[in-house]
C-alpha cells in the first residue's frame, strides 16, 4: 500500500502543462483544435499561468473584489449591535441576526448557480457581473429606507447576497485558469481579501454608523461599490479566449456519485452551521463584559484579520500536505480557540486572544476546498474545479442561512446560566460550546485518509476509468 499522493506532487507532475488548455478541467470548456495553425498561433500566445505580470495582476484585482464583496457581510456584527440598539428596529430585534447570515449563506450557496450560468452562456459573463453590481447597488439603497427588520432581511441580506454572487464567482472561474501549480497558494490570497476588508470596514462602518446613522451609511457604501468594482471587473479578465456559444462541453456531475466528496462535503456543512457565530455576535458579548465600543469593533477586526494569515496559511499548506491533515490542523485549532479562548474570555486581551486564534484556524477553512478538489480529482477526472467548490460554498450557504435563526434559538436556551465558570456561565456559554462542537466536525474530512491507506495508485487509477467507461455507456 502507498501513502496517499500529497497535493504538492500532483501539482508537480503537471508542471509541464501548464501552458496547455487541457490541464485543467475547466479549461476543457475552450475547445481548441490541433490541427489549425491560427489555434496553435493562438495557444503559444497565452499569457503564462502561475507566473508573470499578468497572473499576479488578475490575482490582485480578484483580491480587491473579494474584499469589497465579502468585507460587509463579515462586519454585519457592528450592524447587528447597531441595529439592535437604535430605532427603527430595537422595539422588535427577531430576526436582526438573520441579516447577515443571508447575506452570506446566499453568497456561498448561489456560488454552484452562478458558475453554471456563466459555463452555461460564456458569452454573457460580462452582462451576469455588471447585472450583480447593479443589484448590490441597488440593494443598499433600499436597505437604507428600510423600517422593519424583514425588509433589511429582503435588502441588505437577500439582494445583497444574490447579486454577490454573480459578481464574485467569475473570478473564481478564472482563478482557475490563471493558477494550476499554486493553485492552493493563489486561492489563499484570494479569500484572504476578506480579511483584509473585515479588518477595516468594520472601524469604518462603527464611525459611520456612530455618527450618521445607518440610512447615510448604507448609501454612502453603495456609492463606493459600485466606483470601486466597475473598474476592477473590466481590468480583470479571464486567461483563455471566452468561448463561443455551442462550444462548452457537457456538464460533468459524476462527483456526486464520488464517496470521497462527500466526506468532505458533510464536513464541510457541520462546520458551516457554528463557523459564523463569532462573527455575528462578537460585538454583542464583548458589551456584555463591558468593552467599550471601539474594543468591541478592534476585537472583530483583529478576527478578520487573524483569517488573512489563516487563509494564505491553509492555502499554502494544501500545496504541501495532504489534505486531511490539513483540515486536522484547522478543526482542531478552531475548536480548541472556541471551548478554552471564548469560553474563558473574561477580559479584553483574552477576548483578542479568541479572536486571533479563531481567525487563524477557522478563517482558513474555506482555502482547504482547493486540497479536497484534487483528492476529488483523483478518482472523477472530469470534476471541473470551479463546480466542486462552487458546491462545497453552496453546502456552507445553507449553513450560513440556518446558522442566524438557529444561535437566536441557542441564546433564548440559557440552559447554565450563572451555574458554570468562566464566560460559560453568561447566556452566550451554549454558542461557545456550539461552534466548538461544528468546529472539531469540520474536522470529518480527515476520515478519508482511512480510505485512502487502503487505496493504492493502481486503484484509484481503476475507479477512474471504471466511471469514465460508465458516463461514456449513458
Amino acid at each position: 500500500m502507498t501513502q496517499p499522493i500529497p497535493v504538492s506532487q500532483v501539482s508537480n507532475c503537471n508542471k509541464h502543462l501548464l501552458d496547455v488548455s487541457e490541464t485543467s478541467p475547466l479549461l476543457h470548456n475552450h475547445s481548441v483544435s490541433k490541427d489549425s495553425a491560427s489555434d496553435k498561433s493562438s495557444i503559444s500566445s497565452l499569457p503564462p499561468a502561475d507566473r508573470g505580470k499578468a497572473a499576479w495582476l488578475f490575482l490582485a484585482g480578484c483580491f480587491f473584489i473579494e474584499g469589497l464583496i465579502w468585507g460587509l457581510p463579515f462586519s454585519y456584527g457592528i450592524f447587528q449591535k447597531y441595529y439592535s440598539d437604535h430605532e427603527p428596529f430595537s422595539q422588535n430585534p427577531q430576526g436582526i441576526a438573520a441579516v447577515g447570515t443571508t447575506t452570506t449563506g446566499l453568497l456561498y450557496f448561489l456560488s454552484p448557480v452562478a458558475v453554471l450560468a456563466m459555463q452555461r452562456w460564456p458569452t454573457h459573463r460580462m452582462l451576469m457581473t455588471l447585472a450583480g453590481l447593479t443589484l448590490i447597488t441597488v440593494s443598499l439603497v433600499l436597505a437604507s429606507s428600510s423600517t422593519q427588520v424583514t425588509e433589511l432581511v429582503l435588502t441588505q441580506g437577500a439582494l445583497y447576497g444574490i447579486g454577490g454572487a454573480f459578481v464574485y464567482n467569475p473570478f473564481i472561474f478564472y482563478l482557475d485558469e490563471w493558477f494550476i501549480e499554486r493553485k492552493g497558494l493563489a486561492f489563499g490570497i484570494l479569500w484572504a481579501g476578506t480579511g483584509i476588508s473585515g479588518t477595516i470596514i468594520p472601524v469604518v462602518m462603527d464611525w459611520g454608523l456612530g455618527t450618521y446613522g445607518f440610512r447615510k451609511t448604507l448609501r454612502a457604501w453603495a456609492a463606493v461599490m459600485f466606483v470601486a468594482i466597475l473598474p476592477l471587473i473590466y481590468v480583470t479578465k479571464p486567461r483563455l479566449p471566452i468561448p463561443a456559444k455551442g462550444t462548452v462541453k457537457p456538464l460533468h456531475l459524476d462527483f456526486f456519485r464520488n464517496t470521497t466528496f462527500w466526506i468532505f462535503q458533510v464536513g464541510n456543512a457541520l462546520e458551516g452551521l457554528g463557523y459564523f457565530m463569532p462573527c455575528i455576535y462578537l460585538p454583542s458579548y464583548a458589551a456584555s463584559i463591558g468593552l467599550s465600543s471601539v474594543d468591541s469593533t478592534l476585537a472583530v477586526s483583529v478576527l478578520n484579520c487573524a483569517s488573512v494569515a489563516g487563509t494564505i496559511l491553509m492555502g499554502a499548506l494544501t500545496d504541501h500536505l495532504h489534505i486531511t491533515t490539513v483540515l486536522l490542523i484547522s478543526a482542531l485549532g478552531s475548536a480548541m480557540a472556541a471551548f478554552v479562548l471564548w469560553g474563558f474570555a473574561m477580559t479584553k486581551a483574552m477576548l483578542y486572544v479568541f479572536a486571533l486564534a479563531y481567525g487563524i484556524f477557522a478563517g482558513g477553512y474555506a482555502a482547504t476546498w482547493t486540497g479536497c478538489v484534487v483528492e476529488v480529482q483523483r478518482t472523477s477526472r472530469d470534476a471541473e474545479t470551479g463546480v466542486v467548490i462552487g458546491m462545497m460554498a453552496a453546502t456552507r450557504g445553507v449553513g450560513a442561512v440556518a446558522s442566524g435563526p438557529l444561535s437566536e434559538k441557542l441564546l433564548r436556551l440559557r440552559p447554565w446560566k450563572g451555574q458554570m465558570p468562566g464566560a460559560y456561565g453568561t447566556k452566550y456559554g451554549i454558542l461557545f460550546l456550539f461552534t466548538g462542537s461544528t468546529a472539531l466536525l469540520g474536522g470529518l474530512g480527515a476520515l478519508q485518509r482511512m480510505r485512502l491507506w487502503e487505496m493504492d495508485d493502481k486503484d484509484v487509477e481503476s475507479i477512474a476509468d471504471i466511471r469514465r467507461t460508465h458516463e461514456d455507456l449513458r
